[in-house]
């Protein structure tokens, strides 16, 4: 498969998927072979462009080109490629678990919750492949528009004021920040490519860069920087195959890849010029994780509690590609890996746990792991590498998110990091240990059958990942050099 082809196949595949899924509702074992089949195409073209990008391949789709200098076009580079190959072997594990999920729940529409899912992972991967700010800016929207009938798929009166609160804060966000700062940039560099040193280095004043990375950073709500991250909490009553999709393997990892895209790509050095800016963000990023993560604490529904951990995961990614430097970059790359495959593990067993036994409040949890192991042995993997422990993915993104801050003169957001980390084990650690140690419930099974292959398999596989970084995390650091290697 040449790498071009493959490009073209992580953005159209997810497409096909959603058409032949809504085209063969029925039977629906037909539907969730093509649902789960499309998925796994997906994964294998994302696996092949991280080959293309460690060969150094210059691999670019271009459909058009709507002014001077900028193009709608897709380009294979690092960071791009880790993010898409993280998120479709993710994607493949996820559909697998929704045909589980919407078979074992009688969900409704369940071919239109599919669809989405899967437009959703194409929006997602044309994010990653993003060669300019108007490409990112194209595929930002449509994500949103994807992702907005998850949220509101219910169609009763929380569900829709959910899916208002979710549109209305991404979409305005974006378009009234994100968009004139993006003409803007466009006016002062008449080009909007990304490309390793910043479009905008050596270009840009100082006031003129600090207003710029607020604009950006802000309108990138996607990213759940405080204020513009209450649609996070909001969609957390979502169909449980959506709350995977929002948390783990669409939305929260689009956010992170777009501010490190900014980060590395449109401000490079000129990062230094925006340095008030920059440390202010970093501050609201800072406190907003040690407050998410003690909100989640208060949180009995094992849901918001979820919702908000992730608010504060998605938080050190901001904080990574603020301090920037090559630590920062890597850690933040680092984060959005371990974090998408925490997330993506946690929602689905609460998806598989909820499908099967309809329990929902931490309370209900409790030693649900001895009548379901493989399900919570996998959520215990998942929490402990969320919360940053060895030897799990989560550590090494923490420790060098931690070096990196240290490292730039900045302590208190290293000590900010660190007291996220221990709210963050307040609030995972004590419930996945209770569903382990707890007294097994006699009634825990609502289905008779207990939790399919389909519902079980998933989750383990994917909590099985958040030890790959342990080995992989020196090369992952030569891998993404490219980042930075230009004017870092």
């Amino acid at each position: 498969m040449s790498a071009s082809f493959a490009l073209f196949g992580v953005l159209v595949a997810p497409v096909l998927q959603a058409l032949f899924v809504l085209a063969l509702q029925k039977p629906p074992g037909l539907r969730d072979v093509v649902h789960i089949g499309f998925a796994l195409a997906t994964a294998i073209c994302a696996a092949r462009l991280v080959g293309a990008a460690a060969d150094g391949e210059t691999v670019r789709i271009a459909l058009a080109q709507p002014l001077p200098n900028v193009a709608l076009a897709f380009v294979v580079e690092p960071l791009g490629a880790l993010v898409a190959a993280t998120i479709g072997g993710l994607g493949f594990l996820h559909a697998a678990h929704s045909a589980g999920v919407v078979r074992a729940t009688q969900e409704k529409a369940p071919a239109r919750l599919m669809a989405f899912m899967a437009l959703a992972s194409g929006a997602t991967m044309a994010v990653a492949f993003s060669a300019n700010l108007f490409t990112f800016f194209v595929a930002y929207q449509a994500l949103t528009l994807c992702v907005f009938p998850l949220v509101a798929h219910r169609g009763d009166e929380e569900a829709r004021r959910a899916g208002r609160t979710f549109l209305a804060t991404l979409l305005t966000a974006s378009m009234g920040l994100f968009l004139p700062a993006m003409i803007w940039t466009y006016a002062i560099a008449g080009a909007l490519d990304f490309q390793p040193g910043g479009v905008l280095a050596g270009r840009v004043d100082a006031l003129t860069a600090n207003i710029l990375l607020v604009l950006f950073v802000l309108g990138l709500a996607m990213a759940a920087m405080p204020p513009l991250h209450r649609w996070l909490p909001a969609s957390s009553r979502a169909p449980d195959p959506a709350l995977v999709t929002i948390q783990g393997v669409a939305i929260l990892p689009a956010g992170g890849v777009g501010l490190i895209k900014i980060a590395a790509f449109v401000f490079g050095p000129a990062l230094a010029t925006a340095r008030f800016a920059a440390y202010g963000l970093i501050l609201l990023a800072g406190v907003g994780m040690c407050v998410a993560a003690l909100i989640a604490l208060s949180r009995q529904d094992v849901r918001e509690r979820l919702a908000y951990s992730c608010i504060a995961q998605s938080l050190a990614v901001a904080v990574g590609a603020l301090v920037a430097l090559p630590m920062g970059l890597f850690a933040a790359a680092l984060q959005i890996v371990a974090f998408a495959c925490s997330a993506a593990t946690l929602t689905m067993a609460v998806g598989t746990t909820g499908a099967i036994t309809a329990r929902r409040t931490v309370a209900d949890y409790a030693g649900l792991g001895r009548v379901m192991p493989w399900t919570f042995a996998g959520f215990a993997l998942a929490s402990a590498s969320m919360i940053g422990m060895p030897p799990f993915s989560g550590a090494w993104a923490k420790l060098w998110l931690i070096t990196a801050a240290a490292g730039a003169g900045l302590v208190w957001a290293a000590a900010l990091v660190g007291a996220a980390a221990v709210l963050t084990f307040a609030h995972l650690a004590p419930l996945a240990a209770n569903t382990l140690a707890g007294k097994a419930p006699t009634d825990a099974f609502k289905r008779p059958d207990g939790a399919s292959i389909l519902l079980a398999a998933p989750v383990i596989l994917s909590a099985a990942a958040t030890l790959w970084l342990l080995v992989l995390a020196d090369p992952l650091s030569s891998f993404l050099a490219p980042i930075w290697s230009d004017g870092q």
